[in-house]
């Protein structure tokens, strides 16, 4: 699995190619796209804009992958908790909470920025490649580390396919919302 755009100008090059060349990727794609415009319109989503885009800016992360990472994780759930005791909207599990200094994880703000804080702790250790830092989300950074790359479990490897499907529905569906308008850097190396 390849991560374009990521290290260079900052600009994620949508896949449409692949999505094109099989069919199988293009309703895929079609899914994520409707599930992101749905999540984007329901007042679960909305009630958290503000505190998604100040924490995708604090930690210079885009704004479409701590989307996609709260979407997949609690589908904008704050009270969600995983049957491995992961808490609240990012699905932050107790010891990494603690860790974070996130000391309400139900409670949406904290659990935002320490999600977000988290991602951008796995952006610097993996030098920006998004498919590392989404399995070091999934499976924890040792893993990553251990098997030099995205752990061969399927569990992991169907977690980074699904967060970076939405991250590219979420960028299509932000980028058409806010044409013209600046936000965050989609380059999460952490270079200037």
């Amino acid at each position: 699995m390849s991560t374009p755009g990521l290290q260079g100008s900052g600009e994620a090059e949508l896949p449409d190619t692949a999505a094109a060349a099989d069919p199988r990727l293009a309703g895929r794609a079609q899914n994520a796209a409707t599930e992101v415009a749905e999540a984007l319109a329901d007042e679960r989503s909305r009630r958290y804009e503000t505190t998604i885009r100040s924490a995708a800016r604090l930690y210079q992360l885009p704004e479409s992958l701590l989307r996609a990472v709260i979407h997949t994780e609690s589908n904008y759930n704050p009270n969600a908790v995983s049957r491995t005791n992961a808490m609240g909207l990012t699905q932050l599990m107790p010891s990494t909470a603690r860790f974070l200094g996130v000391g309400q994880p139900f409670e949406p703000r904290q659990n935002i920025y320490g999600g977000a804080k988290f991602l951008r702790l796995l952006a610097n250790r993996f030098g920006g490649d998004m498919v590392l830092v989404l399995a070091g989300y999934f499976s924890g950074a040792g893993a990553v580390q251990k098997y030099g790359g995205v752990p061969p479990h399927p569990g992991v490897r169907a977690y980074v396919k699904a967060v970076l499907r939405r991250f590219y529905a979420y960028e299509r569906e932000l980028q058409r919302r806010d044409a013209g308008n600046t936000g965050p850097s989609r380059d999460i190396a952490g270079l200037p």
